[in-house]
C-alpha cells in the first residue's frame, strides 16, 4: 500500500519537472541576480588563436572508476563498467582547462534463451556500438537503467557517452533544480515562465564564475567528443546509435569521423541545420492527438465512450488558462507562499509527456477524458499531491547543459519563427508552450555570457553514403516523421523505416527493436527485415476510468503527516487478513468436513454469509491494490485522475461485504443464542462480519465509492 501511495505522490512531481524543464527555454528575461551584464562580459575567457590540431591534447586514455550509479542500478559484476577520459573543454582554444567525461559499457551477454543446436555456439561480434544520448542534457543512468534489458546487448558492447556538462562529465550546474522556488511559486503567467529563465542565467553566471567556457558546450564538440573517444578505446570502426538529440549529434559525427564509421541508426530525428524550425511543437501535439483520436473512432467502444474527446480537452486547456489553479501547498518549502498555482502548460502538458511511449495509449483516451472531467467540475483535489516533497526526478537531466547547447547551437531565432507560426496555426495548444518573444530574451541571456551561435557552417545538412537507417515512431509528439523527411535526401546510402503506432524513439523501447537492429548491424548491406516495425498495431484501448481520489486522498495525508497514514492502513490491512484467512477457511472447512464425516453445528446460514463475505472482502482488496499496481506500473498519471475502470466492481464488492457483515453479525448472534458455539467458531464468524462492515466504510471514509 505504501508503494501504492508513493506511486500516486510521486506521479505529477515527475512530470511536473520534466515540463518545467522543458519549458525553461520559453521563460522570460532574468532579474537581477547578482551578476551584471557589464561584469558577465568582462569574466568571459580571453580569445585564443586556433589551434592547428584539434585533437592535439586529447590524451586518448580511459581511466577505469567504479561507477557512480552502483547500488541504485541493478547489475552483476563484468555486465557494467565505467571509465573516464581527458578531452580539452575548448579544442579551439590552445589553452582551454581539461574535463574529464564519463563513459559507460554495457558487456553484451548470451541470450538466456539461446538455443546453441539450433543457432549454433553464440558469439559476441567485435563492432561494438556507441549510443548517443537524448535531452540535451539526459543522463547516462537513466539509459543504463532502460539498456541493461536491451536485445541490443544480446550480441554487441553498447558505449553510453555521457556528454560534456552532464552528470559525471563535467556538470556544471549540479544544483540547477534547487534555485529559489519563490521565483516560480506566483499566480501570475508570465513571471511563472520568467522564473525559468533566471534559473538559466544564474547557472551562467555561476559557471562563468568557476571559470568554465560555455562556449565549449555545442554540438561539434560533443561530435569531436565521440570521435576522440573511438581513438581512445582502439576502435578503427563502430557502430552509430543516435536517438532524440542524439539524432542531432548523429549527424554531426557522421561529418566529423566518416572513416570510424561502419553503420549508423538515428531515431527520433530533429535536423541538424540551424535554419529548420523544428520547434513547431503545437503542430506536433496536434497531429498525433488527431491520430489518437482518430484511431480511437475506429474501434467502436472508444468511440462510444470518448466523444468529442480532442475537442473538449482543448476547451479544459483554454479554461485553466483563463483561471489559474490555486490550492492549498503541503509542502512550504517548495511552494513558500503556502498557496500552489498550477496553469494550462501542466493540464496540457500532461498528455503530451505520455504520448513518448506506446505503453501509455491504449489508457490514453481515458486519461485525456479524465483530466478534461477534472478541469470540468474544476475537482483539482488530487492535484495537492503535486504540491508534496520528495518527488524525485523523473526526467534526470543537467538543464545547464541544455541551455548552453540552445545558445550555442543557436536555436533561438527558429523558436521564435516556429512558436509564432503554431500561434497563428494551432491556437489553444501553442499556449502551452510560452510567449514566442521570449527566445529573443533567451537570446539575450546567451549573448551576455558569451553564448554566441557558432557558425551556420558547422550545421550545413549531412550528405553521406554511410549505410544509415533513419527511423521514426509516426505517434511521437515531439520529434515526429515530417522532420525526418527533410534529412532523408543526405542520405543517399540511407533506409527510412516508421514505425506505426509507435512514440519517441521506437528502436529504444519496442520490445522486438533489439533484434532489428541486431539484423542490421550484422548485415548492413543486406535486405532489411521488416518485421519488428511492420508488428506494430493499434492499441487496444480501455475504457473509461473508476473516477476516484481514493489514492491521492491517502497520498495527501501521508504527505502532510507520514504517522496518519497508519489508521487507514492498519484498518484495511486487518481486514484483508482477516479476509484471507476467512476466504480459506470457509473453503477448506466443508471439504474436511466430508473426508472426515463429521457434522457442523448449525449456524442458521452464517458459514455460507461469512464465506460470502471474505471473498467479496477479498476481492475487493485485491482488485483496487492491483488496479493501482497496474496504473502505477503502465502509467502512473492515472493515479491522479481515477483507476482502470473495472476496479469500481473491486470497490462495489466491499460495499457488498457491508450489508453482508451486518447480516453476519446477526445470525451469528441468533445461532449463539439458540446453540452454544464454539468460541472459535463464534470468533471467527464475528471477526469476519465486523471485517466486512470495517470494509464498507473504509470505501466510504476515503474515497473510493463506485458511484
Amino acid at each position: 500500500m505504501t508503494t501504492i501511495l508513493r506511486a500516486a505522490q510521486t506521479a505529477f512531481l515527475s512530470f511536473f519537472t520534466v515540463t518545467t524543464a522543458a519549458l525553461a527555454q520559453d521563460a522570460q528575461p532574468a532579474g537581477d541576480i547578482g551578476v551584471s551584464a557589464e561584469s558577465a562580459t568582462s569574466e568571459a575567457a580571453p580569445v585564443e588563436a586556433e589551434t592547428t590540431d584539434l585533437f592535439a591534447r586529447d590524451s586518448f586514455s580511459m581511466r577505469p572508476i567504479v561507477c557512480p550509479f552502483k547500488g541504485e542500478v541493478d547489475y552483476k559484476g563484468g555486465e557494467i563498467s565505467c571509465s573516464l577520459f581527458e578531452v580539452p573543454e575548448n579544442r579551439e582554444k590552445a589553452r582551454s582547462r581539461m574535463i574529464e567525461l564519463h563513459v559507460v559499457k554495457l558487456h553484451a551477454r548470451k541470450p538466456d534463451d539461446w538455443n546453441t543446436a539450433e543457432k549454433g555456439e553464440w558469439k559476441k561480434r567485435e563492432d561494438p556500438i556507441i549510443y548517443l544520448t537524448g535531452g540535451p542534457g539526459a543522463k547516462a543512468q537513466g539509459y543504463v537503467t532502460r539498456f541493461k534489458d536491451h536485445g541490443i546487448r544480446d550480441a554487441r558492447d553498447l558505449y553510453i557517452l555521457e556528454q560534456r556538462g552532464i552528470g559525471w562529465s563535467a556538470d556544471f550546474c549540479q544544483d540547477y533544480g534547487l534555485f529559489d522556488p519563490s521565483a516560480a511559486n506566483t499566480p501570475d503567467w508570465s513571471a511563472y515562465q520568467e522564473a525559468s529563465l533566471k534559473a538559466m542565467e544564474a547557472c551562467f553566471a555561476k559557471a562563468k564564475a568557476a571559470r568554465v567556457d560555455l562556449s565549449g558546450y555545442n554540438t561539434i564538440e560533443n561530435a569531436r567528443d565521440v570521435h576522440a573517444l573511438r581513438q581512445a578505446l582502439g576502435f578503427d570502426q563502430w557502430n552509430v546509435w543516435g536517438i532524440s538529440y542524439g539524432s542531432i549529434l548523429g549527424q554531426a559525427y557522421l561529418k566529423e569521423d566518416p572513416a570510424g564509421i561502419r553503420a549508423a541508426v538515428i531515431d527520433a530525428i530533429v535536423p541538424l541545420q540551424q535554419d529548420v524550425t523544428f520547434f513547431h511543437i503545437a503542430r506536433h501535439y496536434d497531429r498525433v492527438l488527431t491520430i489518437l483520436e482518430d484511431a480511437c473512432k475506429e474501434d467502436s467502444a472508444c468511440a462510444r465512450d470518448f466523444p468529442d474527446l480532442v475537442a473538449r480537452y482543448k476547451n479544459a486547456i483554454k479554461k485553466v488558462a483563463a483561471n489559474p489553479i490555486e490550492l492549498d501547498a503541503i509542502d512550504k518549502e517548495l511552494f513558500p507562499s503556502g498557496k500552489a498555482y498550477f496553469f494550462h502548460d501542466l493540464i496540457g502538458g500532461a498528455p503530451f509527456s505520455l504520448f513518448y511511449e506506446q505503453k501509455n495509449y491504449p489508457s490514453l483516451p481515458a486519461f485525456i477524458s479524465a483530466l478534461t472531467r477534472m478541469v470540468e467540475e474544476e475537482n483539482y483535489d488530487a492535484l495537492r499531491v503535486a504540491t508534496a516533497g520528495g518527488g524525485g526526478d523523473g526526467f534526470d537531466i543537467s538543464q545547464g547543459m541544455y541551455n548552453a547547447i540552445a545558445c550555442n547551437d543557436g536555436w533561438a531565432p527558429g523558436v521564435r519563427k516556429s512558436f509564432e507560426q503554431d500561434g497563428i496555426d494551432h491556437p489553444v495548444l501553442s499556449m502551452i508552450f510560452g510567449d514566442p518573444s521570449l527566445a529573443d530574451e533567451q537570446a539575450k541571456i546567451c549573448k551576455r555570457y558569451g553564448l554566441d551561435p557558432r557558425p551556420a557552417e558547422d550545421y550545413l545538412p549531412v550528405k553521406t553514403d554511410i549505410r544509415t537507417l533513419l527511423v521514426e515512431g509516426v505517434m511521437d509528439p515531439i520529434t515526429p516523421p515530417p522532420l525526418a523527411e527533410i534529412i532523408v535526401p543526405g542520405f543517399t546510402n540511407g533506409t527510412y523505416v516508421e514505425f506505426p503506432y509507435a512514440g519517441h524513439g521506437p528502436t529504444r523501447s519496442v520490445e522486438c527493436a533489439g533484434d532489428f537492429l541486431t539484423k542490421f548491424y550484422d548485415d548492413p548491406d543486406g535486405e532489411l527485415d521488416l518485421t519488428c516495425p511492420e508488428s506494430m498495431e493499434r492499441p487496444e484501448f480501455s475504457g473509461p476510468l473508476f473516477a476516484t481520489n481514493g489514492l491521492t486522498n491517502l497520498a495527501v495525508m501521508f504527505s502532510e503527516d507520514k504517522k496518519s497514514i497508519a489508521l487507514p492502513v492498519i484498518w484495511i490491512g486487518l481486514a484483508a487478513v482477516i479476509f484471507l484467512f476467512g476466504a480459506v477457511v470457509y473453503t477448506l472447512a466443508p471439504v474436511a468436513r466430508v473426508i472426515n464425516r463429521s457434522g457442523a453445528m448449525p449456524t442458521g446460514g452464517a458459514r455460507l454469509i461469512a464465506w460470502l463475505t471474505a471473498l467479496a472482502g477479498a476481492a475487493s482488496i485485491g482488485g483496487i491494490a492491483a488496479g493501482a499496481a497496474m496504473a502505477a506500473q503502465e502509467n502512473a498519471l492515472l493515479l491522479l485522475t481515477g483507476l482502470p475502470g473495472w476496479t469500481k466492481f473491486a470497490a462495489l464488492a466491499g460495499l457488498v461485504a457491508g450489508p453482508l457483515g451486518l447480516l453476519l453479525l446477526w445470525l451469528t448472534a441468533k445461532a449463539r443464542m439458540q446453540t452454544p458455539l464454539p468460541i472459535g467458531v463464534c470468533l471467527g464468524l464475528l471477526l469476519t462480519g465486523v471485517a466486512g462492515v470495517a470494509l464498507a466504510a473504509w470505501i466510504a471514509v476515503w474515497g473510493f465509492l463506485p458511484f
